[in-house]
């Protein structure tokens, strides 16, 4: 009876998937999954993904990403302006801001009502082809995957994928260009 209990649950769980569900990580015990769930969704990308990450370091997704733009997937990527100068060594930004088909910006949040300071662009979603959603506390570091306590959730939603889209857009209007060095 237990077995069979496992089996439904394993089915379910195949079923929800296949018909567009969610699914979802908990790292750090999860993190490899994840990353190889995340890189399978960039690997599937077809035309689009946009993605606005607080921080950058993850060399499997930067790869996954350079593999998409030369498959001619346009990719649009937004980065906290803050995090980057501090982690201007290890960030993906720069390498991928060389690639054909990668625009690659830099934002920062809001001015703060005192006027002393701005907030920080802390998203850490995405949105591939306008069908997929990819969203939790992870940032697209090593220690995000392998060390912190984070969740990291895939929506197979087309209505959370273009409400992230246009997120992500709206942050892009106002970011700046990634500048080598900044």
């Amino acid at each position: 009876m237990k077995n069979l209990i496992f089996a439904y649950l394993i089915a379910f769980c195949l079923a929800a998937e296949a018909f567009g569900e969610r699914i979802y990580f908990v790292l750090p015990k999860e993190g490899e999954r994840a990353e190889k769930q995340i890189e399978l969704e960039i690997n599937k990308a077809e035309s689009e993904i946009y993605l606005a990450i607080y921080s950058f370091t993850n060399n499997t997704l930067a790869k996954a990403l350079k593999r998409a733009a030369s498959r001619g997937v346009k990719i649009y990527l937004v980065t906290d302006e803050k995090n980057l100068r501090g982690n201007m060594r290890d960030s993906k930004a720069g390498e991928l801001a060389k690639i054909e088909g990668v625009s690659v910006k830099i934002a920062r949040g809001e001015q703060a009502k005192s006027g002393e300071y701005y907030g920080i662009m802390h998203h850490k979603i995405a949105s591939i082809d306008g069908e997929r959603a990819i969203y939790g506390s992870a940032n697209w570091t090593a220690s995000a995957f392998n060390v912190n306590n984070e969740l990291v959730f895939i929506d197979r939603d087309p209505d959370l994928a273009a409400e992230f889209e246009e997120i992500i857009k709206e942050i892009l209007k106002n970011a700046k260009d990634y500048v080598s060095g900044e």
